[in-house]
């Protein structure tokens, strides 16, 4: 949104000829001087309507009240005394001091504060009376401490708070600082805060501080309420300094999109003893639909809960509440609706006691020998009464079309019994009368109904009622109808905008013809040519529009705000551009010497700060001599230039000059004069000092400064530049060791916020010359909303352009373009556009002459500048884009490409990746044009960008080169696609099968062709799957149990009488492929086996033939048979023989089993240094005879240690006294029988293992009895187990046992 304000429409622009300085908010500095020449314009409208003065009838009239009183003083007879009070009322009160004798006296009266000066200490009286009421208040001389009075203070304002905005519910802070002397910490100076001329005082929700060298007000929950203009007031020594500006409050984001923003200004009025009148103003609706009505609600004080007031809402900006409770203090808010929702509530009323205003006008005083009073009530004066009189002027005091308010004045006399009334209605010209209030016992003289048919008029009367009895009744009112009698406001007149600030504009408008209780206005302002209107105030107050954006241009429209809504828009203002009120220019400044001759000076001075608005056109030069006070004119004919010859000098004089700038407003204020200058000849040998110095492109660490080289150059030409800097509070030291030869210098590592100054120094062969004067201050920090320069191509054109958008402009500002920081003036390589805000260079057929650096400057801003440089890289690639767009092509996705259809058709397609839809094609078939036909379909997509021909019968004549060309615009492209040969063959194969196909499918047709799959237990099954038959989808499974006999060709047919169908099956090559799969599948993991040749490694499967196809790997490396390393199988397993095995053969062994379908892999680490194995000392076969005692022992090796455990015929060996297990350090393992039989002979094995293999050797024990001859022995083996082995129950005695020695 816009955030702004609307301005009165009988206020005045003011313009001031002589430059006085303005503060933010628009508003004079009085304490200039050229304020009491201030010249004043005024349209005709705005003149006529001076004397006008709108009231709003949402303010009920209130009696007047002081709430600032009068103090007592003590002061010693005649001596002058200075007296303050603050009074409130409306309408307005009428404020008149009286005093008991006549005297010298000054009257002031200014934002409801009254003072009077009296030149000796009398009685006084003030008297402030309105059309209700008088008040009268006496001043009297009363004992009084000796304090000091806050007006002996000298208060000085520094840093003013500005135009400020913010949103509902969130804080805002008004500060201003000031120095205040003498400073004393009890004695705070005294502040005072006004809103619109009201005084504020501290609450919750304002927080006010005064102390510290600053006056702080604190709103902690903003509201609309809190919008208006804010005026901080000091009591000074003086009388008062004060400051002014304007609060914004817009509105919080809506509950539900497209709601309201809340009612404002939330009042409860004609308070009674069970009635109020609560009022309000609507919101602004500039982007909402139009609001229908609104909701009341109440909460008992104390308490935190709301109730709603009306069921249905109410339609104008008034609602009277009924039913209060007598005594009770009560809040009122107020809730919009419209189409979308309800809005967010209001800020809540002020606290209202619901009570009888009467009671107090009961009350009477009487004063007994002028020292005691007497309070009695009117009921003492009537005497006994019993049955009250008839109420009297009954009335409609509210009447619209939702409700009508009857009022009452109560009966007289009334008796001392409690009272309420009864109020009858009829029909006007019935006659017949009808009780309203049957179940309410009404209290107070005020009444709303709310049930009257509309179109018809009735008539009311109204009973008094006590515990004795009811009254006579009341004179019957006029005929009363429920209508609404004014309605909106008007539409207003003619808007009109004018400048004041760079960043708000008056406006001022006609008044509605038709105000009915105008409340105020609604302002709305749209950007030109976005036709998106923003509220400028929230408020129905008049301001001026602040918080817009310099240099743009806007319209404003107006709606007028009455209790009835708002009313139509007016007719949109002229645009306006945002700028500064024109004015004369501000003084020019740094009035230096450039060159003397001795006879004549050159002169030179920086430009004024604030140029009014226009172009500096003129400038004047005075001068005087030093000791003289008459200024005398040294050119007639304004200077365009900054720097000035003045002649007729007398050598030896010290003079003084001063100048003036004059724009299209006249001539500014003459600057400072100069310091005295002497005319004397320059002599020197080093040059003399530059002038003109200019900070540009300043940012949060850099900046640039130029200058221009010095008019006296000396003995000898200027070879260079010295550039000093000083940071705030430091000494000035060199920039650069060497001597620049240009007139610039970018400055870098800068410290963001710092202040910095500068000086140039010029250098010739003589030596450094004189110092220039030095630079204005410069803060390092960019100016809000800096933008820098954008290098780039247009995407239309191909131009290759530098492109800036000022953050900032004036009306007077133009766009100053340089190349090295020379400024480009007419040169044919380059043409600059520039509109509004934004500047745009173009090079014309660029080339490395236009490398180097480009700058901007904004003129008649505050510094508004940038740079880029153009480097050599930078301007291939851009030349490189600038040749692409001007010879533009369409970008293809995808080239021409083609595919096979469904039925034989074949599609020829490409996809761009962007497209318009004016764009056409053509496709060409061996440099003939093929246009869309039934056998040649063309089409496009744009959605998709998609290109297609589909050919319908693709035959032997369809072999061709195939060609798209495509024009979009401006650009343009072709894609070639060739179909000759073997490829074209492919895709006529492929077109003829899909064809077929096609034919085939029209009939019973096998969905899935002849397959076979191979179960568990070796069985073959052949499957196919038929579909599109008469009834539905079958499955055909055949089961074959193979063997090589069942080799040969199976087929299978389908037919009916629209087709037929037939699947053919290969199953020569078939037979193996079960023994395949469950090879490879049943595969186990490698184990090891020792043989007396070496070591073996065997994987045992279901099946295993040579057929198989297998693959041993040693480290990743493929192994093939031989003699050292013989790779066979049987017909249950697969085995690697590594014969006489070594250190080399240690290392990471697999098989790779290859089935049908899929590779399968088994490993063996052979690597030995950590499994667990047997190192020696075990027999083969052993012999012994009966009663003889056996003992098997060897050593064990592993890391970590291993496990042993004995077998005898695959039976584990428990310890016990017949056979003995030992195990010794961990090493030697032994299995000791003593007395052996002949039932101890059999196979024995010992495994040794750990979590990384095992090993485990058999041992043949024969025994034989004596004289027997000893057996012949079998020998056992040795062979390795895998790892890890869950335990040693768990240990596959049954793979071991398998592993024979050969």
């Amino acid at each position: 949104g816009v955030p702004a304000s609307v301005y009165s429409c009988w206020e005045r622009t003011r313009f001031n000829s002589e430059g006085a300085p303005q503060d933010e908010s628009g508003h004079k500095d009085p304490s200039s001087p050229s304020f009491a020449n201030a010249t004043y314009t005024a349209s005709p409208q705005v003149q006529e309507m001076m004397h006008k003065k709108v009231t709003s009838s949402t303010e009920t009239d209130k009696a007047p009240d002081f709430l600032v009183a009068l103090r007592p003083h003590t002061v010693w007879e005649t001596t002058p005394v200075k007296l303050f009070c603050t009074v409130d009322g409306h309408p307005r009160p009428i404020v008149k001091w009286l005093g008991a004798a006549p005297g010298k006296y000054k009257i002031e009266s200014k934002y409801g504060v009254h003072s009077l000066i009296i030149s000796r200490a009398l009685l006084v009286y003030l008297r402030c009376t309105n059309i209700l009421a008088c008040v009268v208040l006496v001043f009297s001389s009363v004992p009084h401490l000796t304090v000091i009075h806050h007006s002996k203070l000298e208060i000085t304002m520094l840093d003013r708070f500005g135009v400020s905005f913010g949103t509902e519910g969130g804080s805002i802070s008004l500060v201003c600082t000031m120095v205040v002397v003498p400073d004393l910490p009890n004695v705070p100076p005294l502040a005072q805060w006004y809103r619109d001329d009201k005084l504020l005082k501290a609450g919750k929700l304002a927080e006010i501080k005064v102390g510290g060298g600053a006056a702080t007000m604190t709103l902690s929950h903003l509201a609309k309420d809190d919008e208006g203009l804010y005026t901080l007031r000091m009591w000074t020594k003086d009388g008062t300094t004060e400051h002014s500006a304007y609060l914004f409050v817009k509105d919080a984001a809506p509950s539900v999109a497209g709601a309201p923003g809340a009612p404002i200004s939330v009042k409860a009025f004609d308070i009674n003893s069970d009635y109020v009148l609560v009022a309000w103003k609507p919101p602004n609706t500039t982007n909402e639909a139009a609001i229908t009505g609104y909701f009341v609600d109440k909460r008992e004080s104390g308490s935190a809960t709301w109730s709603q007031c009306n069921d249905a809402p109410v339609r104008i900006c008034k609602y009277p509440v009924h039913g209060l409770s007598v005594g009770h203090a009560y809040h009122f808010r107020v809730r919009a609706v419209n189409s979308a929702g309800i809005s967010r509530p209001s800020r809540e009323s002020d606290k209202v006691t619901a009570l009888d205003p009467a009671e107090r006008e009961r009350l009477q005083v009487i004063k007994l020998d002028g020292k005691h009073e007497v309070v009695i009530k009117d009921d003492d004066l009537e005497g006994y009464v019993t049955l009250p009189g008839e109420p009297t002027d009954v009335h409609a005091s509210e009447i619209f079309k939702s409700y009508i308010v009857l009022s009452w004045k109560p009966p007289s006399p009334r008796g001392r019994a409690p009272l309420w009334y009864i109020i009858e209605k009829s029909v006007s010209g019935t006659g017949a009368w009808q009780r309203i209030n049957t179940a309410v016992k009404l209290q107070s003289p005020r009444y709303p109904i709310f049930d009257l048919e509309a179109g018809k008029k009735y008539q009311f009367r109204v009973y008094s009622e006590n515990l004795y009895g009811a009254s006579e009744a009341s004179k019957p009112t006029e005929p009363i109808e429920k209508v609404d009698e004014h309605g909106v406001p008007s539409a207003p007149g003619q808007v009109v905008a004018t400048r004041n600030t760079k960043s708000s504009v008056f406006v001022q408008w006609d008044p509605p013809k038709h105000p009915n209780h105008l409340m105020g206005y609604y302002i709305d302002a749209s950007l030109v040519g976005s036709k998106a209107w923003a509220p400028c105030n929230h408020k129905p107050y008049k301001f001026v529009v602040h918080g817009l954006t310099p240099g743009e241009t806007y319209v404003f429209r107006v709606q007028a705000v009455n209790v009835y809504g708002l009313s139509d828009e007016s007719q949109e203002s002229t645009p306006i551009a945002v700028e500064p009120a024109l004015t004369t220019p501000s003084a020019p400044h740094g009035i230096t010497m450039l060159s003397c001759d001795g006879a004549s000076m050159i002169i030179a001075w920086k430009s004024p700060k604030h140029c009014g608005g226009s172009k500096i056109n003129a400038y004047f030069v005075d001068k005087r001599d030093a000791d003289t006070l008459a200024w005398k004119e040294v050119n007639s004919a304004p200077t365009k230039t900054r720097t000035y010859t003045v002649d007729g000098l007398t050598e030896g004089t010290f003079y003084e000059f001063k100048v003036q700038a004059g724009n299209l407003a006249g001539v500014g204020m003459p600057s400072a004069p100069s310091t005295p200058l002497k005319c004397e000849a320059w002599t020197t040998t080093v040059p003399g000092p530059a002038y003109d110095l200019a900070l540009r492109e300043v940012r949060g660490d850099s900046l640039v400064i130029l200058w221009k080289a010095p008019v006296y150059t000396g003995a000898s030409a200027v070879t260079g530049y010295i550039v000093e800097m000083a940071k705030k509070g430091h000494h000035y030291h060199p920039l650069n060791e060497e001597a620049i030869g240009h007139c610039y210098l970018q400055v870098t590592g800068l410290e963001a916020g710092a202040e910095y100054t500068f000086k140039v120094k010029a250098v010739n062969a003589e030596g450094i010359g004189k110092a220039s004067q030095t630079s204005e201050p410069v803060v390092a920090k960019a100016l809000p909303g800096t933008q820098e320069i954008q290098c780039g191509v247009d995407e239309d054109t191909g131009d290759i352009f530098l492109s800036f958008e000022a953050c900032e402009i004036s009306e007077t500002s133009n766009f100053a373009w340089s190349k090295n920081y020379k400024e480009i003036s007419d040169c044919p390589r380059v043409a600059i556009e520039t509109k509004g805000k934004h500047s745009k260079l173009t090079f014309v057929n660029p080339d490395v002459s236009d490398l180097g650096a480009f700058s901007v400057v904004v003129t008649d801003t505050n510094g508004v500048s940038a740079s880029h440089t153009v480097t050599e890289d930078a301007l291939n690639t851009m030349l490189e884009l600038s040749y692409n767009i001007r010879h533009p092509i369409v970008p293809l996705k995808h080239q021409l490409n083609y595919e096979v259809l469904e039925k034989g058709h074949v599609r020829f397609w490409l996809q761009c990746l962007k497209m318009s839809p004016a764009v056409t094609y053509r496709f060409i078939v061996n440099d003939k044009e093929v246009t869309s036909s039934d056998s040649h379909k063309i089409s496009h997509d744009v959605n998709t960008r998609v290109i297609q021909m589909t050919v319908d019968h693709f035959s032997k004549a369809s072999e061709a080169t195939y060609t798209v060309q495509i024009h979009d615009g401006r650009a343009k492209n072709q894609s070639s696609l060739v179909l000759v040969r073997d490829v074209f063959k492919a895709v006529l194969k492929e077109a003829e099968f899909q064809r077929s196909e096609h034919i085939r499918k029209q009939g019973p047709h096998f969905a899935e062709y002849l397959s076979y799959h191979v179960d568990d237990d070796c069985t073959v099954l052949l499957v196919c799957k038929v579909t599109n038959t008469f009834s539905r989808t079958l499955n055909s499974t055949f089961f074959l149990q193979f063997s090589r006999k069942d080799q040969g060709h199976y087929k299978a047919k389908l037919s009916d009488d629209r087709g037929k169908d037939t699947s053919v099956l290969s199953v020569g090559v078939v037979v193996s492929l079960p023994l395949l799969f469950l090879s490879g599948s049943s595969a186990s993991e490698l184990v090891l086996q020792c043989t007396p040749e070496g070591i073996r490694l065997q994987c045992y499967m279901k099946y295993y033939t040579e057929e198989i196809r297998t693959a041993w790997l040693h480290k990743d490396s493929k192994i093939s048979s031989s003699e050292k390393m013989r790779i066979a199988g049987t017909a249950e397993m697969a085995w690697m023989q590594i014969r006489e095995p070594s250190e080399k053969e240690k290392g990471h062994y697999s098989i790779q089993i290859m089935d049908a379908t899929k590779s399968h892999t088994r490993t063996f680490d052979l690597s030995g240094q950590d499994r667990g194995r047997v190192v020696g000392g075990l027999p083969d076969v052993v012999t012994i005879m009966e009663q003889k005692t056996l003992s098997l022992t060897c050593t064990v090796w592993g890391d970590p240690s291993p496990e042993v455990t004995w077998f005898k015929n695959e039976n584990e060996v428990v310890s016990t006294e017949h056979a003995k297990i030992t195990l010794e350090a961990n090493k030697f393992a032994s299995l000791t029988i003593t007395t052996v039989t002949s039932e101890d002979s059999g196979k024995y094995s010992i495994n040794v293992r750990n979590k990384y293999g095992g090993e485990f050797v058999e041992i043949t024990v024969s025994v034989y009895k004596q004289g027997e001859s000893p057996p012949e022995p079998k020998m056992g083996g040795r062979g390795a187990t895998p790892a890890p082995l869950a335990s040693k129950r768990n240990f596959p005695l049954q793979q071991a046992s398998s592993i024979k020695h050969s």
